[in-house]
C-alpha cells in the first residue's frame, strides 16, 4: 500500500510540474543562482520527495545540458558524501540495521571485497541497487573516502548526463536522444548481467565452503 501511495505521489508531482513548467522555469531563471540551485539539488537528493531524475530533466529544460549536469552532479555528490560521513562517524549501528533490509546488497557487498572502486562505480549504475544503500554501506564498511567519492562521481555521470540531455535537448534532437538512451540502457543491461553473474558465483562459492568473507560490521582499524 505504501508503495502505491508513493507512486501516486510521484505521479501527481510529475503532472503538476508539467502543467506548471513555464512558471517553474521563469522562477528558476529569476531567483536561481548557481549556489542556490546546487543547494536545492542537494536537499532533494537528501530528502527525495521529488524524483531526482525529474529535477535533472527540469534543470536541463531550464539551463541546458551542461549546466544541468553540473548542478545535479554537485548536488548528488554533496548529499552522498554527507550520508557517508554521518554513517561512518555517528550512525554506524543505524546504518547496519538499514542495510539488513536489503537482500540485494549481499551480492554487492561481496563484489566490494574483490574490487571496491569498480563495485561502487557500477553500483551507481545498476538500477536494482538502492543508491542510499550504497552511501550507507560505504560509511559502515569504512571504504576509503577518495575511493568512494571518485567511484561515485564517475558512476553517477552517465545517468545525470542522460536526463540532463533529455530535459534540455530531447525534443529538438529525437534521434540523438534515442541513440543515447539506447546506449545507456545497454550499459545498464551489461552491468546488471555482471552483477547477477557475480551473485551466482558467490552462491556457488558458499556451497563449496569458500564464500566471501567481507564484513561490513568491522570497525575501521
Amino acid at each position: 500500500m505504501n508503495k502505491w501511495l508513493l507512486a501516486a505521489l510521484y505521479a501527481a508531482v510529475l503532472i503538476m510540474a508539467f502543467m506548471n513548467r513555464n512558471e517553474i522555469v521563469d522562477y528558476m531563471h529569476q531567483h536561481g543562482s548557481f549556489p542556490v540551485l546546487v543547494g536545492i539539488a542537494t536537499l532533494v537528493a537528501l530528502f527525495p520527495i521529488i524524483p531526482y531524475k525529474l529535477v535533472i530533466a527540469a534543470l536541463g529544460y531550464s539551463f541546458g545540458t551542461v549546466w544541468a549536469a553540473a548542478i545535479s552532479w554537485l548536488g548528488t555528490m554533496i548529499a552522498a558524501t554527507l550520508i557517508y560521513a554521518l554513517v561512518r562517524t555517528v550512525f554506524r549501528e543505524q546504518g547496519r540495521r538499514y542495510l539488513a533490509k536489503f537482500k540485494v546488497m549481499q551480492t554487492f557487498i561481496s563484489w566490494v571485497e574483490s574490487s571496491p572502486f569498480l563495485s561502487i562505480a557500477a553500483g551507481r549504475l545498476i538500477p536494482v541497487i538502492p543508491q542510499m544503500a550504497v552511501n550507507v554501506f560505504a560509511g559502515v564498511a569504512s571504504i576509503p573516502f577518495w575511493t568512494y567519492t571518485a567511484a561515485s562521481g564517475i558512476g553517477k555521470l552517465p545517468g545525470i548526463f542522460l536526463y540532463a540531455f533529455l530535459g534540455g535537448q530531447g525534443g529538438r534532437h529525437p534521434v540523438a536522444s534515442i541513440l543515447i538512451t539506447a546506449g545507456y540502457v545497454l550499459m545498464l543491461g551489461a552491468m546488471l548481467l555482471i552483477y547477477r553473474k557475480h551473485g551466482r558465483t558467490r552462491r556457488q562459492s558458499r556451497f563449496l565452503g569458500s564464500g566471501m568473507r567481507f564484513d561490513y560490521n568491522k570497525d575501521e582499524k
